[in-house]
């Protein structure tokens, strides 16, 4: 974004996500996905630059703090500088980005989003993984990297909240991001006990937040979000029919 303004940092990200399942039964199916990667500090910014997009209030596309983190912390970014406190962040030295999709026409669904906290240099220090399940229940993983540095991220942390009913509560999730640059792969491995049983793949790539991107991404894919929620009945009825037991829902305490 030019025009005598500095480049946003924000952006949108287009690519596909695969799921593949290993256990009872191989599955494996691949959709385009699009997202906005927007940096918390700059949605004044973003909101003046994208006539069709606004941050909690109507418009063609919307993002609220309702649908993300801590409904009543005070908004996004108060929310996510509370978390960076408790693992030893001065969130002022931090870039937060949160990858998700936007509400389009009132409606959103995010089965995870990302808040992605990279330092001064670059380098990602600290993801969330916000995982939303369809009986409208919410959880927050935060991954710490294994080890400093590195090419790509890698952190774990055990199951919490029940999202499938084809994989038990007592589950570990693994997650690895490599980001190029122009490119960003997040990878969610989930396994119960030393057993795989499903990889989740985003491959994207960055493109410039500018409204005839936008425009393009709306008119080629302008029900994404309402997709991806069609998209888990379906699947889910298909592993149903082949057989893959079901475990019934049970809400986390």
């Amino acid at each position: 974004m030019t025009n005598g303004r500095r480049r946003l940092r924000s952006h949108f990200l287009v690519g596909t996500i695969r799921h593949r399942r290993s256990r009872v039964t191989t599955y494996d199916f691949t959709h385009h996905v699009w997202y906005l990667a927007l940096d918390l500090d700059e949605q004044t910014e973003v909101d003046r630059a994208l006539p069709l997009l606004s941050f909690n209030r109507r418009n063609l596309l919307e993002v609220r703090d309702a649908d993300h983190l801590d409904a009543d912390s005070g908004g996004l970014r108060t929310g996510i500088s509370s978390r960076l406190l408790t693992h030893g962040f001065d969130p002022a030295d931090l870039h937060v980005t949160l990858v998700a999709y936007p509400r389009l026409l009132g409606y959103v669904f995010n089965p995870v989003s990302f808040y992605l906290c990279h330092d001064a240099a670059g380098v990602l220090c600290l993801v969330l993984a916000e995982v939303h399940n369809t009986h409208g229940d919410r959880q927050v993983y935060e991954f710490v990297p294994r080890t400093e540095g590195g090419q790509v991220f890698r952190g774990t942390q055990h199951k919490q909240m029940y999202v499938s009913p084809f994989i038990a509560a007592d589950a570990q999730y693994e997650l690895l991001v490599q980001d190029d640059g122009e490119r960003l792969a997040i990878t969610i491995r989930e396994s119960e006990g030393n057993e795989p049983v499903l990889v989740a793949q985003l491959e994207m790539q960055r493109v410039p937040l500018t409204n005839r991107n936008l425009m393009r991404l709306i008119a080629g894919d302008p029900l994404v979000a309402l997709k991806t929620s069609a998209l888990i009945f379906w699947h889910a009825i298909r592993l149903w029919w082949r057989g893959v037991p079901w475990q019934r829902y049970r809400r986390t305490l």
